[in-house]
């Protein structure tokens, strides 16, 4: 049960503020129904993720933002409150369904083309890890970052990334995903869960 809530935890992507007048043409929320927005995936990133696995996620209900020319995210990110999980591919009897899980600090660095390297740490300071490496795909505000969580389970940040009005870094439509590599007693190979932080943003935030 650790791992599942660990896994649950886990996520990308990522930085949020209540600021409501460049958000008043968009939600936050997108209609969760999964996909892959552009097709197309650097060497550097299917190395590190094969794209069976990455049409297995978007089957799953996760949105993957493919490209070559992904736009520069680095900072330091905050969910807006916490993280809900919105889908899952065990459907209704998933025990976590649309229950609330700890948000999350991000910190992103060191982007390189398609590499970049990232921290994460739970709000409760109980869950993270450092110098993790990552990759990323998206074009134009559009990304997906790709990492290897704890459990060693390939987990997703995707969102567009955006200046709000007071100049700092947010994402809208924030979302991350886990799909599980090794079976356990709550999850078969191959399962999808999506998660979405309260608000459907993430924020900058201070250093953590």
């Amino acid at each position: 049960m650790r791992r599942i809530v660990y896994a649950f935890c886990t996520a990308v992507c990522v930085l949020f503020t209540a600021v409501s007048c460049s958000r008043s043409n968009d939600s936050g929320v997108d209609d969760l129904g999964g996909g892959i927005t552009n097709n197309n995936f650097s060497n550097e990133v299917t190395r590190v993720v094969p794209l069976d696995l990455i049409q297995k996620m978007a089957a799953g209900g996760a949105t993957i933002h493919g490209g070559t020319n992904p736009p520069r995210v680095e900072g330091f990110f905050k969910t807006g409150g916490m993280l809900q999980l919105r889908h899952s591919t065990l459907g209704a009897q998933d025990p976590l369904i649309n229950k609330i899980h700890d948000g999350f600090y991000y910190k992103f660095y060191q982007q390189n083309g398609a590499k970049l390297k990232m921290n994460y740490q739970n709000f409760n300071r109980g869950y993270g890890a450092r110098g993790v490496d990552a990759v990323i795909s998206g074009e134009g505000n559009k990304f997906t970052i790709f990492f290897i969580n704890k459990q060693m389970d390939l987990t997703t940040i995707s969102g567009e990334i955006f200046v709000n009005d007071i100049g700092e870094l947010s994402i809208s439509n924030f979302q991350q995903a886990v799909i599980n590599k090794y079976e356990d007693s709550y999850s078969p190979v191959g399962t999808v869960r999506v998660f979405k932080s309260e608000t459907g943003y993430a924020d900058s935030a201070r250093e953590f």
